[in-house]
């Protein structure tokens, strides 16, 4: 017995004194892992989304921004256990559902479902309003919390919406430019860290981490939100007012390739992107491809003119058809339009003249000036899913698809390639690469990049280019395309109307288009406008006015130089407004005095916020110049008139101030949501109405025909009730 007892003792001493060894070597060389282990089994790690970066027009208007909301999620076991507990410290769990469910607008069974759940978190709802957040915080439930997020804000709605895209409940990028850059707006995800004990609890006063996330870069765009709205406007009215499938509309600078606007019709709200249809989504200029027409005639001029195959003044005869082997192209004018110049051939869009001309300039070259224009490969213009154009392989063309191909029939390309290609011609013969981003600023400000105008090559002289602008011009002025006229601009410009294809083979169906650009003698800004199966099937008087009206007010609101003298011999005594910005009111009011102009104070203060017109404005000696002030002491400033202002002094005015507004309508400013006088909040937004001086002589005149009306009336009651007296 005492030998078992030694035998049993020697081993219990054996295995404490292991154990023991055992953790003292765990605690020596292995605590911090098991401490981290340890903390690791009892923290919940909760991701926090990062604020993405802001989205700005070209002047540092916000189109795309994040705010501020709160998600609810709960604990589950938390929940429970509170409904198990005695007296005053328990919680109704069905009162919990009860009211979550009422005051988050969902369905009791799903939250219900959440809450039998065995785990410790499970959202109940992402991004929920103000109100509702201030309801639920007064209740104080137990396993019931509250996780600030970012929710992405599009406060101008559907301003450039196919162009911006949107992004998901989880900050995602998911289409446009959101989709496009979004490593690059996103920033980085932050944590937050609770401790909870082994059935799930939250430790009170225990552990508790929160690394924040670090916000994405913002970014500037080319666009320029005036333009853009200009061109959402005519896109929207032309497919009312023609019943049309569609439009789409690119303006660019033709100097930088930079995109001034770009718009598709109908469009989407992209808060409200899940409601759409998703074929809304997609950017057509950018995405869809289409038979260019007649437009593409502009660089079958180019190719002509620069391969010295014709000159503009030579002759060509129209007889309404042209054979190519045994099958015959057809002029839009059976009749045929005779004897004519190569210009009066542009002029006309008389298609024998330019299967003539591709002929002459043979099947290797065109495709050469095919790949020079750009319109064998995409742009590579920073915005996602750019198509590839169809071009008829140049092994398998044969001479009627030389033919075709010349007159914009056959290949099918991308608007934006296009537009680059027209632009092309317009600056001189330099194919630019287009592009959307100006520059991207991190969350400090300094700027990480800055996109600089990209030379891709060199296609045609600028001898030729000059020559294309000449004919072009002549298109407007005399052929097919007066309707895109501009009083004091030459413009230069195309009409197009080509057949769709559907299932193979062409369509009755037609899209319309114009493309141009101006002034014609140093072109500037170049627009091409797609209408898609307008009642109208014709270039000139359906794509025309809107290319007209877009141009018009774009070129007026970049204050590009008149290069056509309107009422010639009137000499007009003018003087250019002088530089006031950073002075003070009074040193204001003497510089305008000064340069022989009568300075008018629209609202007091010390501060000059703007004045209209802008510095460098040609004004009739003795004109107006209007002085904006405020007070450098108060966020509040005193809301402008603008009645009477045009788009681009009515954005100049809100701007200069910290307002915002939404333009309705072209012309002159009629209407404004705040009255004038009125003390607002710098970032207050308003809606702001303008018609056309042909809509207020119509009102006008409607206003006194009814004011004549009722006096008319008026006056036969009083000769009744005289009568009715008499007798």
């Amino acid at each position: 017995m005492k030998n078992r007892m030694q035998v049993v003792l020697l081993i219990f001493c054996i295995v404490i004194v292991g154990i023991t060894a055992k953790l003292g070597y765990e605690q020596m060389f292995h605590a911090s892992q098991l401490e981290s282990g340890a903390l690791n089994a009892r923290l919940r790690e909760i991701d926090i989304k990062p604020n993405r970066g802001a989205v700005y027009d070209r002047n540092g208007n916000a189109i795309a921004i994040s705010i501020a909301t709160e998600s609810v999620y709960i604990n589950p076991r938390t929940i429970r256990s509170a409904d198990e507990k005695e007296g005053k410290n328990r919680q109704d769990k069905e009162e919990v559902i009860r009211n979550l469910a009422a005051v988050l607008e969902l369905e009791e069974e799903e939250i219900a479902e959440k809450v039998e759940k065995d785990v410790s978190f499970a959202y109940i709802k992402r991004h929920i309003t103000d109100e509702q957040a201030e309801e639920l915080h007064k209740l104080k439930y137990k396993g019931v919390y509250f996780l600030e997020e970012s929710q992405r804000s599009y406060p101008k709605g559907t301003l450039a919406s196919q162009v911006i895209g949107f992004a998901g409940i989880d900050n995602q990028g998911l289409n446009g430019i959101e989709l496009q850059y979004d490593n690059t707006l996103l920033g980085n995800p932050g944590k937050f860290l609770m401790e909870y004990d082994g059935a799930g609890n939250e430790i009170p006063q225990a552990t508790e981490n929160y690394i924040p996330s670090e916000p994405g870069c913002d970014m500037y765009l080319t666009l320029d939100e005036t333009i853009q709205y200009i061109v959402e406007r005519e896109l929207k009215q032309v497919v009312q007012e023609q019943d049309a499938v569609g439009a789409t509309a690119i303006v660019m600078d033709v100097n930088t390739a930079a995109v001034l606007a770009m718009a598709n019709y109908p469009d989407y709200n992209p808060n409200e992107y899940g409601s759409a249809d998703s074929s809304l989504w997609t950017n057509f200029a950018v995405n869809g491809l289409y038979e260019p027409g007649s437009t593409f005639k502009i660089l079958t001029t180019a190719m002509a003119l620069e391969e010295r195959v014709t000159s503009l003044g030579d002759g060509f005869y129209c007889a309404g058809y042209q054979y190519i082997g045994k099958l015959k192209m057809r002029c839009h004018k059976a009749a045929g339009h005779g004897a004519e110049s190569f210009t009066q051939g542009v002029a006309n869009s008389c298609n024998p003249v330019f299967v003539e001309v591709s002929r002459r300039v043979g099947m290797e070259k065109f495709y050469d000036y095919l790949e020079g224009f750009g319109m064998t490969q995409p742009t590579g213009i920073d915005l996602p899913g750019e198509a590839y154009s169809l071009v008829v392989p140049e092994k398998t063309a044969v001479p009627y698809d030389l033919a075709a191909m010349s007159i914009g029939q056959s290949n099918a390309f991308t608007p934006i390639q296009m537009i680059t290609a027209i632009s092309a011609v317009a600056n001189g013969g330099e194919l630019m690469k287009p592009y959307i981003v100006e520059k991207i600023v991190d969350p400090d400000g300094n700027v990480v990049k800055e996109t600089e105008p990209e030379v891709v090559r060199r296609v045609i002289s600028e001898e030729t280019a000059r020559e294309v602008w000449t004919a072009l011009e002549s298109v407007v002025s005399s052929g097919t395309g007066k309707q895109g006229q501009i009083e004091g601009y030459t413009v230069a410009g195309k009409t197009g109307t080509a057949e769709k294809v559907s299932n193979g083979t062409y369509s009755s169906a037609r899209m319309v288009s114009f493309a141009g650009f101006a002034p014609a003698d140093n072109p500037q800004i170049a627009c091409l406008v797609i209408v898609d199966e307008p009642l109208d099937a014709h270039g000139g008087s359906t794509a025309g006015p809107v290319f007209q009206n877009i141009m018009e007010e774009s070129l007026r609101y970049l204050e590009v130089p008149k290069n056509v003298t309107v009422n010639e011999g009137v000499a007009v005594d003018e003087v250019p407004v002088p530089k006031l910005e950073n002075m003070h009111p009074v040193e204001a009011i003497e510089a305008v005095k000064a340069a022989g102009l009568t300075p008018i104070v629209e609202t007091q203060g010390d501060v000059l916020y703007t004045y209209v017109p802008a510095e460098g404005t040609n004004v009739q000696r003795t004109g107006n110049v209007y002085l904006y002030c405020g007070s450098s002491e108060s966020t509040q400033v005193v809301m402008p008139g603008l009645y009477g202002r045009t788009i681009k002094e009515v954005d100049r005015i809100l701007a200069g101030l910290g307002l915002s507004g939404t333009m309705n309508g072209s012309g002159l400013c009629t209407g404004q949501s705040i009255s004038p006088g009125q003390l607002v909040e710098r970032g207050t937004a308003l809606i702001v109405d303008f018609q056309t001086t042909a809509q207020i002589e119509a009102a006008a005149q409607a206003q006194l025909e009814a004011e004549q009306s009722a006096l008319e009336i008026e006056s036969a009651i009083d000769e009744t009730a005289g009568e009715v007296v008499s007798n």
